[in-house]
């Protein structure tokens, strides 16, 4: 008899080729996500006889602009360009930051960490040229395109992702890997980075704090407003496929639109085109007819809206009282040390802590309030969002007042009186 066993080997795949068939399966499914519809409203008539080269060109563009790739649109006619689009509805943005993610978790999880250069470089090269291919591949002589531009932002996108999904798996030895250098250095520097690392928790607690408001405050003026959306939806006629479509881009934007909403809160306001809305009143104008911005706030006012201006302190309020409880108040620690006077060391303490944790906030709310705004290159539309700087400002300012409300109340539960005395005893 024989010893021999007749079981298949196996030959795994290599890092690099599975590198590439994650992120080729990553690209796939996105650009099914935009291709899919498009196809079935061709397949339909959506397009009237459009060749369906042009329409496969308008399905490749409209998912280049969802990475924030900037399309000029070109009349032949008078050879000028006629505008910019440049807009990224957010809530498409996560999903391209999700199938990334995926991505980077799946071959974090297949290779160890010090061979996992190979699954990524093979994943980072393959998705780039695949969104080289497609866009030689498709053509439009009524847009224009930069090619390498249009390669490197969707890469940089996948990368994002890409990077959290593989920090999502070893986060645990990479924090401790962090946290052992750290302890390696000085006390000073360590107290250092331990504030900022509080510090910037602080911000993100902020930000997301006045995320949620806005969000509840959007929902709250839908729901006030859903007859005039529903009127929209009736003279759209757009069928139950085509109404089905206008529902996920609203779904969509819904991220931009409550970033505006924030915006708004802050004081500053948003823009779509002619329109102009802030608490102090709505500059009526022309406006897409999506029925979400039928619920645009029409009849306000400052003096009988004011209350408005105040609900983002809320967050920062919130944030002040988690920096104290986190126990990385050593800035305060050295104000007291320095200054002989008691109650004017706590005051500079409160004050400077509420203005770094603004800082803070108004830095991380720069970035949301740069990507929710863009261009639709449509006339008075060539400019929509909010304005950047003032809405940035402008939260800074009400997180960092809330800020120091919420650190100068939060040692009240356990005494406050106490707590100060025994902070300047230990400094004497």
């Amino acid at each position: 008899m024989s010893n021999t066993t007749t079981e298949t080997k196996s030959f795994p795949m290599p890092l690099w080729l599975q590198g590439i068939v994650e992120a080729l399966a990553a690209a796939f499914l996105g650009a099914a996500i935009i291709v899919v519809p498009l196809a079935i409203m061709w397949l339909t008539g959506a397009f009237a006889d459009m060749p369906i080269s042009e329409a496969g060109a308008i399905g490749a563009y409209t998912w280049l602009s969802s990475y924030g790739v900037p399309l000029e649109f070109f009349d032949i006619d008078t050879e000028q360009v006629t505008g910019t689009w440049w807009f990224i509805p957010l809530g498409l943005l996560l999903v391209w930051l999700l199938l990334a993610r995926r991505a980077g978790g799946r071959l974090a999880k297949a290779s160890q960490l010090k061979f996992l250069w190979q699954p990524t470089v093979g994943a980072i090269a393959s998705y780039m040229f695949f969104v080289w291919g497609t866009i030689t591949l498709v053509n439009l002589d009524t847009v224009i395109i930069n090619t390498a531009v249009a390669t490197l932002i969707p890469g940089a996108v996948f990368v994002l992702g890409y990077g959290w999904g593989v920090l999502g798996y070893f986060r645990r030895p990479i924090a401790l890997a962090i946290g052992d250098r750290v302890e390696m250095f000085s006390d000073a520097t360590r107290n250092v980075s331990h504030y900022l690392w509080a510090l910037l928790r602080a911000g993100v607690i902020s930000l997301a704090g006045a995320w949620v408001i806005a969000s509840i405050a959007m929902t709250v003026q839908l729901g006030l407003h859903w007859a005039e959306v529903a009127d929209v939806y009736q003279r759209l006629d757009a069928g139950i496929f085509g109404g089905f479509i206008v529902t996920v881009l609203q779904i969509l934007v819904l991220p931009n639109v409550a970033a505006w909403t924030l915006s708004y809160l802050t004081g500053a306001g948003f823009s779509l085109g002619g329109t102009v809305v802030s608490p102090a009143g709505t500059l009526a104008g022309p406006q897409p007819a999506l029925p979400l911005f039928a619920a645009i706030p029409t009849e306000q006012n400052l003096q009988d809206h004011w209350w408005v201006l105040l609900l983002l302190a809320l967050a920062g309020i919130a944030a002040g009282w988690w920096f104290f409880g986190v126990g990385e108040n050593h800035l305060e620690d050295a104000i007291i040390a320095k200054i002989p006077n008691h109650p004017t060391a706590i005051t500079i303490a409160v004050v400077v802590t509420g203005t770094v944790i603004g800082l803070t906030a108004g830095l991380l709310c720069m970035l949301i309030m740069l990507i929710s705004g863009g261009s639709w290159a449509i006339g008075e539309l060539s400019s929509v969002g909010p304005p950047v700087l003032l809405a940035s400002g402008l939260f800074a300012a009400h997180i960092g007042v809330g800020s120091a409300i919420g650190y100068a109340l939060a040692p009240l539960p356990q005494g406050a009186l106490y707590y100060r005395r025994a902070v300047v005893e230990e400094h004497d």
